[in-house]
């Protein structure tokens, strides 16, 4: 699986012509592996809801939720670092040891793009959290879905299928029929003297653009990512571009952290005031994502990233519902059948 994980990009070119075409080996992948790897970032992305829902939810335990991103990101940082140096697959990138690191964060231009859409995208999560329902939130997110397929399309020149995409329409239906739930949650639709918490109209627009600007940024990042490991010339391996991209996330992490440590209120709050075992297994299963995320885009693509996902959703709440008493319904098994059916559809249809 290690040399498995170290991606070869080679660069062809065009016989009586003077440039370059850059495409990923034609070396077919492994269906199992394929396979494995999409299983694992379900039950990943499961069991980060899960423990997140636990631990935030019922256990209401006090902690900064961006030093468990800070964390896990330091975590893959020495991970993905400790690979790449010791990794001996075929690489663009020069040097061994600690000048191969080094080399790697002096060519790493590209994956400054990648970070900022990730950061802008968390931005305008609590932005937008603050201004519409969680119902509004979960239906609307569902998009991403259908922007990753037609950016793989535009960018990536992927023929979809039309039983594709009916299969990629039937799973965004039965995610918002999954996150059902969710819409019992009260409406705010009374004035500010009614009741405080209420936002302007304004404001609620302002929340309903800044998820859609979410779901182009989200769609738009995951075809970034990987046209970067599968189309670029630059031949780097998995762990090579997940140093990369570890090593920019901690720096805009703990400046926030820093940040959010300076203009607190309470003086006694400090870094990692608050941590329990459940915030560490939470950090960890969040750096083991990232190493996922991008093997996924390797050996399958975005827009198989997205169904496992959608998988990830159905499990995460029957697993809730069974452990922890989350909601279940009607619709939530008819949301569950049929994201079920869909990733089937998807995934057997042949047809280009």
């Amino acid at each position: 699986l290690f040399h498995s994980f170290s991606s070869k990009i080679m660069p062809t070119e065009e016989d009586g012509e003077n440039k370059t075409e850059v495409k990923a080996v034609s070396k077919p992948v492994d269906i199992t592996l394929r396979l494995t790897i999409l299983v694992l970032l379900a039950v990943q992305n499961a069991a980060h809801a899960l423990m997140s829902r636990y631990s935030k939810g019922i256990l209401r335990e006090k902690y900064s939720s961006t030093e468990v991103v800070l964390v896990g990101e330091v975590i893959k940082f020495f991970v993905a670092g400790f690979f790449s140096m010791n990794d001996n697959a075929e690489t663009d990138a020069v040097g061994v040891g600690f000048a191969k690191l080094s080399w790697l964060l002096l060519n790493s231009k590209r994956i400054i793009l990648l970070v900022i859409l990730y950061s802008l995208a968390n931005l305008l999560t609590y932005y937008a959290l603050a201004r519409v329902e969680a119902s509004v939130y979960s239906v609307l997110m569902q998009l991403k879905i259908l922007t990753t397929a037609a950016f793989a399309v535009l960018i990536l020149g992927r023929n979809i299928s039309s039983t594709k995409w009916r299969a990629l329409f039937l799973l965004v239906l039965s995610c918002i029929l999954v996150a059902s739930p969710a819409f019992n949650s009260p409406v705010s639709c009374n004035s500010k003297e009614k009741n405080p918490t209420a936002v302007s109209m304004m404001e609620y627009i302002g929340g309903v653009m800044s998820i859609l600007v979410m779901v182009l940024t989200s769609g738009y990042s995951s075809i970034y990512f990987e046209q970067m490991l599968k189309m670029t010339g630059e031949r780097l391996t998995i762990w090579e571009r997940n140093f990369q991209l570890a090593f920019y996330s901690v720096l805009l992490l703990t400046a926030m952290t820093v940040y959010a440590s300076v203009t607190a209120e309470n003086e006694a709050e400090g870094f990692l005031k608050g941590w329990t075992i459940n915030a560490w297994i939470i950090a960890c299963i969040g750096a083991t994502g990232g190493l996922l995320v991008a093997a996924t885009l390797k050996y399958a693509d975005a827009i198989l990233k997205s169904l496992a996902t959608s998988a990830s959703i159905v499990l995460s709440t029957y697993l809730g519902f069974l452990l922890l008493g989350g909601p279940l319904d009607v619709f939530v098994t008819i949301g569950a059948i049929s994201t079920i059916l869909a990733i089937f559809n998807y995934t057997l249809d042949t047809s280009t």
